[in-house]
Order: structure tokens, then sequence, then C-alpha cells
């Protein structure tokens, strides 16, 4: 049997193990995943895939064990996901998309032991999507890969209000797991800027819009200082680890872990990523991240001086814009 067949077999087997009343499993999934029936039905018959998040949510709903459910395959080969999401004319697949991580950071925000692993080349989501010019930027780099040639420029780039919501609430519901560790490249703030400079040469940017992201960058950069001084969220009390690297990233690695979720994330063409459900990944990926940590220096609670030393370095490198 082919891998996604049996991929969406186990899925859809412990589905029906857990509700066998067909009109009782159709329902409950319909409500988790905020759609008709019809949906459900063209999942459940495999005419539609399942998306990871949507495993994920209905899996922590429903308390199933999701390493059971996508570890089904062979040790050497592990179930995963691109996701491709459309940004700048978003469809309601990528509404739905993003929803459903929304939803799944909603379902673990009040559970105990949830914890994020982030290794980064790049700003993370989690804090950028607060910042509209700064996402506008990210959004910007992407389509600039993705338009078959033809550079749409900056000033064009518009994001749709309700997308902007959802991804303001990714970064609400983050705040609420309880132990957050970023690892970070030195050049993070080096490429953003290197990349700014480029574009505005190009003529692809213009200048005051240049000085608009020079002024978000220097809030992220007050935001994340006074994050790494408390090392706590200052809403939800949870814990913040920041710790920066002379290695240089080839991407950003992430490792989400809560009761019955074990989510890894590997950043691919900028805003898309590679999802793995399977709880031998996220140890792979978490165990990659805490090696990245060892070698790294730690810049929140302690470490004054040095934290001292890499801001006011990021604040200059900013200011060059």
């Amino acid at each position: 049997m082919p891998e996604k067949q049996n991929y969406y077999q186990g899925f859809i087997a412990a589905l029906k193990q857990k509700l066998p009343q067909k009109a009782t499993l159709v329902n409950t999934v319909a409500e988790i995943l905020e759609t008709d029936k019809d949906a459900v039905y063209r999942r459940l018959r495999g005419e539609v895939n399942f998306s990871f998040i949507e495993i994920a949510a209905i899996a922590i709903k429903l308390g199933l064990s999701l390493d059971n459910i996508v570890g089904i395959i062979t040790l050497d080969h592990k179930p995963v996901q691109i996701t491709m999401a459309k940004y700048v004319n978003p469809t309601d697949a990528d509404y739905k998309m993003f929803s459903n991580y929304v939803y799944l950071l909603n379902s673990i925000k009040d559970q105990p032991d949830t914890l994020l692993l982030e290794s980064d080349n790049t700003l993370p989501y989690t804090i950028y999507y607060d910042y509209d010019y700064f996402t506008r930027l990210n959004l910007f780099c992407w389509y600039l890969g993705n338009n078959d040639g033809f550079d749409l420029p900056f000033h064009e780039i518009t994001i749709p209000e309700p997308m902007r919501e959802l991804q303001k609430k990714i970064c609400e519901y983050t705040r609420h797991i309880k132990n957050v560790l970023y690892v970070w490249d030195r050049m993070i703030f080096q490429r953003i800027v290197n990349n700014v400079q480029c574009f505005a040469r190009l003529r692809l940017i213009k200048d005051e819009d240049v000085l608009l992201i020079k002024n978000e960058l220097l809030q992220i950069i007050n935001e994340i200082e006074q994050l790494a001084v408390k090392g706590h969220y200052e809403d939800t009390g949870n814990k913040v680890s920041i710790y920066i690297s002379d290695i240089l990233f080839d991407t950003s690695y992430i490792a989400l872990r809560s009761q019955y979720l074990f989510l890894s994330q590997f950043k691919t063409f900028l805003l898309t990523s590679n999802s793995s459900l399977d709880e031998e990944v996220y140890n792979k990926v978490s165990q990659w991240i805490l090696a990245l940590q060892r070698k790294a220096t730690l810049i929140s609670i302690s470490g004054e001086r040095i934290r001292a030393d890499f801001f006011n370095t990021q604040r200059s490198i900013i200011d060059s814009l």
C-alpha cells in the first residue's frame, strides 16, 4: 500500500475507533474544523486530504496519539506535508489553514508543560506577525520568488484584514506556551537590512517605505530587548529564553510540543514550511535546536553586558537604512 494511503487509512481508522458512530464522527469533526459535513465526508473518503494542522486539531480535541497515527510508515520514511498558502489573494483554503493553526494553538494554550523550540536565521513569525510593515516585507520577499518573473512593488503588497487578524492571533496564543526557547544566528538583522537596501536600490521599495520598515525594526528590537531583560512575556508571565549563535543557520527549525502534539516545521521559501506530526521527527528537530543552544550565548535575564552589546549592534545595523 502506498505511504499516502497508509497514512490516511491509519488516521481514519483511529477516528473510527474513537467515534464508531458515523453520524457522531462526522458531526464532531465538522465542529472541530468549523466546516460543513460534506467537507468532512470528502476527507473521510480520501477525496480531499486532511492537512497536518487539521489532524493535530482533531487529535488534540479527541485525545488521540499522533505518533501512533502518523508514525505507521517505517522508521526511515516519515510523513511530511508542505504548506503552500496564498497570501496576496488568499483562498478559502488558505484562511482555513491559518484558522486551523490558530485553533491548534488555542487548544493547547491552557495545557501544562507546553514547549516551543526555534532556531531561526530570520525573525520568527511568532514575533513579527504583530508588525504590519515587517509582515508585508516578508510577504514581498516571498512574492519575488513566486510571481513567475513579475515583480510587484512593495507599496502594492497588501494582506487582507481577516488574514492579519489570524496572524496576530498566532502571536497572541504563542505567548500562552509555557516555555519558549529561541536560538537566533547573529546575522538575523543584518540579513534583513541587506535585503531592504537591495530592494531600495532596485526601486522596488520607496524611500518612505524604507523609513517605515526601519521604524518597525527598531520597535521590534525594543520589544525583544525587554523580553530578554525580563525573561518572560508581560501579559502571560510564561518563560522566554533567547540565545544568540555565532553559527549561521541554513534555515529555521521549529519544534512544538504539548500533551498530545509533536509538531515539527522546517522553513522553505521563507513563508512556507514542511511539517511533521511524528514524535521521532520532533525528537530529532528538538535535539538539533538544543545542540545549537548549547553552543550559543544566553542573552535573556543573565549576561547583561553581552545583551547590551548585541542590541546596540543591531540598532546600529538598522540605523544604516
